[in-house]
Formats: C-alpha cells, sequence, structure tokens
C-alpha cells in the first residue's frame, strides 16, 4: 500500500489559490451568509486555468499549425462559455448550506507540496493506479519516438482522462450542490457540451501531430501527473 496517489495536477495560481481558501476557511469557520460574488470569482478563475492549463498550453508548446490552433481555441471557447452561463445561472441561486457543501469540495480537489521552503499549490484529480501507469508508458514511448506505435494508447488516455476530469471537475460537485431540476438541467447541457468538445478535440489533434510534437505533448502529460496525498480513484 503506497502513501500517495498519483494526482492529474496544474500549478494554482496565486489568485486562485487566495481566494479559495479564504472562502474554504470562511465556509469552516461558520459563515453565516452565501458568498455568490467569490463563488463566481472562484470558478471562472478555475475555468480559465483549467482551458489554459489543458488546452492552451499544450498547444503551444507543441507549436501546432495554426489551422489547428484554431481548432483548440474554438474549443477552449465553446467550453467557457458553456461553463459562464452555468456559473452565472447557479451561484447566486446557492443557499449557505450549498456553498459549505461546495467549499469542502473544492479542498478534496487541491493539495500542497512543500518545495525548497516553498509551499505549492495544485489543482488536481486523483487517478487509479492502472491508467496512470498506462499513460506513464504511452508518454515514455512517445517521449522515445515511437508516438505512432504508442497512439493507440495515448488516444484511450487522454478519452478516459476527459471523463474522469468531467467527473471531478463537474458531474460531482454538482451531484453534491443537490440542484432542483431546473438548475440540473442547465448544469447537464454544460457538461455535455464539455465533453463533447474535449473528445472532439483529442480525435482531430493527437493523431495529426507528428513525432517532436508527439514528444513534447506526452512530455506535457507525464508532467501533469505528480505523486500526491493517498487517496481513492474513479
Amino acid at each position: 500500500m503506497t502513501d500517495h496517489t498519483t494526482w492529474v495536477a496544474f500549478r494554482s495560481s496565486e489568485m486562485l489559490h487566495r481566494t479559495t481558501d479564504g472562502f474554504i476557511q470562511r465556509m469552516r469557520n461558520g459563515a453565516s451568509r452565501p458568498e455568490p460574488e467569490t463563488l463566481d470569482a472562484i470558478m471562472s478563475t478555475f475555468m480559465k486555468e483549467v482551458l489554459h492549463n489543458f488546452f492552451i498550453v499544450p498547444t503551444e508548446q507543441a507549436n501546432l499549425p495554426s489551422s489547428t490552433q484554431r481548432i483548440v481555441q474554438l474549443a477552449a471557447d465553446t467550453i467557457s462559455k458553456a461553463s459562464h452561463l452555468v456559473i452565472k445561472s447557479t451561484v447566486k441561486k446557492l443557499d449557505i448550506d450549498q456553498n459549505k457543501r461546495a467549499a469542502n469540495y473544492m479542498d478534496t480537489v487541491r493539495f500542497s507540496i512543500n518545495k525548497d521552503d516553498e509551499t505549492i499549490w495544485f489543482v488536481a484529480f486523483p487517478l487509479n493506479d492502472m491508467m496512470a501507469a498506462k499513460g506513464r508508458k504511452a508518454f515514455e514511448q512517445g517521449i522515445n519516438g515511437e508516438g505512432k506505435q504508442a497512439m493507440p494508447a495515448l488516444l484511450e488516455y487522454f478519452h478516459q482522462l476527459t471523463d474522469i476530469g468531467v467527473y471531478w471537475y463537474f458531474e460531482e460537485p454538482i451531484k453534491l450542490l443537490r440542484f432542483g431540476p431546473i438548475m440540473r438541467k442547465v448544469a447537464d447541457v454544460g457538461i455535455a457540451t464539455t465533453r463533447k468538445a474535449t473528445h472532439s478535440v483529442i480525435d482531430k489533434v493527437i493523431p495529426a501531430m507528428n513525432e517532436e510534437q508527439l514528444v513534447i505533448a506526452c512530455q506535457y502529460a507525464r508532467m501533469q501527473l505528480v505523486d500526491g496525498p493517498k487517496r481513492d480513484a474513479v
């Protein structure tokens, strides 16, 4: 039994961490009023950072053709608009108990590590050991110039990663918030849009990469696998 779990993680900005941490502490210390403006700020910033780290940065690092970058940007814009609609439609309607549940959940999809006397906070979700091992194996093949041979495994990994990410970042928190039927319908549309757009990008972009681009993409994906605190994964 290991004392850690592999997480798919990106480093939180100071703004996102500070805003989220303050909200979590206030909700845990007896807050009596909901904070729709804070939730709006947290979720809007969170989505910007998710899209930046999972869509824009790897695209830019791999130096993909401008036509491919436009496909990725279009998908990111589509997800951003859908998420913005869900955020604006829901945060003002959440009561104090829902705010507290949201705060508790936010604390489960982050962790910190200490490195060189610095505390680094990550936004993350856990990955099961089997999938993490398969991902690492495929990334090593890609980094070693065997990306085309590893293509089926890479596609499988990224498609599964999408569904797991949607679960942790969308489906699970929405379930915990116990939305009514109207808000749930709005949220379901946003989830479906996000899932469809992300799977479409994977199918269009990954197979079109050359060996050099696959090396960079695999290096970046491997970097996102971070050892964190022990936690059950999906």
